[in-house]
């Protein structure tokens, strides 16, 4: 099955891998067709949430021996991730990595195709506030497209442009980390 904002394409989800932490927990907020879940090396234990239950349906049937090999450490869950994230146990969760891929803000769109279960302004707000605030033990990557609303809320993270194929053509990728290169948690946050 094919989702808007799929990270499936050439140098995409390859990017984002090359990005990620050491960890031994990985959440996944807005799973989708789970492009990067698949193809990075699992951790201890790995989650995946997405509010669609069509989604977390499909994701299931299409991938059965992902399934079966992670069986113990794979937890795949329909949900909010702000909720999800809210109430998640970081205490005994080790170091814990969240890749967050929302949909595309409204005014970064160059197409009028719709997600099933849009976010609002609000609704990114909300994501960027719970990001924000997650314990030390958390690093974060969170994928868009180049935004104002991002850059304000999230200064001092770091970020990465790439390009991408889409169904419209090439744009601009963008992603944010709480991290600085090279490390895994921030030191300003941890100390």
């Amino acid at each position: 099955m094919s989702y808007l904002g799929s990270k499936a394409a050439s140098g995409v989800y390859q990017r984002i891998i090359a990005e990620m932490p050491p960890h031994d927990t990985y959440i996944e907020t807005h799973l989708g067709g789970g492009t990067v879940m698949l193809r990075k090396p699992p951790a201890r234990h790995n989650w995946g949430i997405d509010i669609d239950p069509e989604t977390v349906e499909a994701f299931n049937q299409d991938n059965p021996d992902f399934l079966d090999s992670l069986a113990d450490n794979l937890f795949i869950d329909v949900g909010d991730a702000v909720g999800f994230l809210e109430h998640f146990d970081f205490s005994s969760a080790g170091r814990v990595l969240i890749y967050a891929d929302p949909p595309y803000l409204h005014e970064t769109r160059s197409s009028r195709a719709r997600y099933r279960h849009e976010y609002s302004v609000g609704d990114h707000k909300r994501l960027l506030m719970c990001l924000r605030s997650l314990p030390c033990t958390a690093s974060v990557i969170l994928s868009g497209y180049p935004s104002d609303l991002y850059d304000h809320q999230l200064v001092g993270w770091r970020s990465k442009e790439f390009q991408a194929m889409t169904r419209g053509g090439a744009r601009t990728e963008k992603i944010w980390m709480n991290y600085p290169e090279g490390h895994a948690y921030p030191p300003h946050i941890c100390r």
